[in-house]
């Protein structure tokens, strides 16, 4: 029997492979970040990690910055206000106060925290300076007025890969510095989860929820002493 070349069986091998990828994979695409809403409607619209995030914009009297300013907004999802709420309640019951829901608290108090996540103009990851918390002189990220003034530093750290530094993936994170402009080891930080999604009126960067809501600062005595 006459023997086929090599580069056949070659061939109907890596036709067969393929078609074995072609069982279990298929395109679907890359995603767009780009969305028709607005920042508001976008959070409106994804209750499951969001409803308890659009009640404190309510609150503040914010929705209308959202709607239709140029922001950027570091949106914390709702397990940052699980967090912060179970520790306003949690201190509250060991004083034998009643526990508080989120149209409990002032307005004005949800304004004060919720405006040092929101940015005038539009800040991709890629407007961002480098960050780096172990070398802070060399890559300190940049300190940035939020919307009401108060003093944050946002600054997207380098990740490694495979032992290699600086190559791996790259994440935003969010600090709270005040008046502490020059120490980031003191810094309350958060980092980002979800990066770069572009409603119509400017970026949003989703957070990953690992801190209470306004990074634990002061936000349980502020209210404990503004709520009976």
């Amino acid at each position: 029997m006459k023997k086929l070349p090599l580069i056949v069986y070659l061939s109907a091998l890596l036709f067969l492979a393929a078609c074995n990828k072609q069982d279990y994979f298929r395109d679907t695409g890359l995603q767009s970040g780009v969305f028709k809403e607005n920042i508001y409607e976008f959070l409106q619209g994804r209750p499951f990690l969001f409803d308890s995030l659009v009640q404190v914009i309510d609150r503040a009297g914010m929705k209308d910055v959202l709607q239709h300013e140029t922001v950027t907004f570091f949106a914390p999802p709702d397990r940052s206000l699980m967090l912060l709420m179970n520790a306003v309640n949690g201190n509250r019951y060991a004083q034998g106060k009643d526990s508080l829901r989120i149209s409990d608290i002032p307005g004005d108090i949800w304004r004060k925290y919720l405006a040092r996540y929101i940015f005038k103009g539009r800040y991709m990851m890629n407007d961002i300076s480098r960050i780096d918390f172990a070398r802070a002189a060399l890559y300190p990220g940049q300190n940035i007025e939020s919307y009401d003034g108060y003093i944050m530093n946002m600054g997207v750290v380098y990740g490694a890969y495979s032992g290699t530094q600086d190559v791996g993936p790259r994440t935003i994170w969010l600090s709270a510095v005040g008046d502490n402009l020059t120490d980031l080891a003191k810094a309350l930080t958060e980092q980002v989860a979800t990066s770069n999604l572009q409603p119509k009126n400017g970026v949003m960067h989703a957070l990953a929820g690992i801190s209470f809501f306004a990074y634990g600062s002061d936000f349980e005595s502020v209210v404990n002493d503004n709520v009976p």
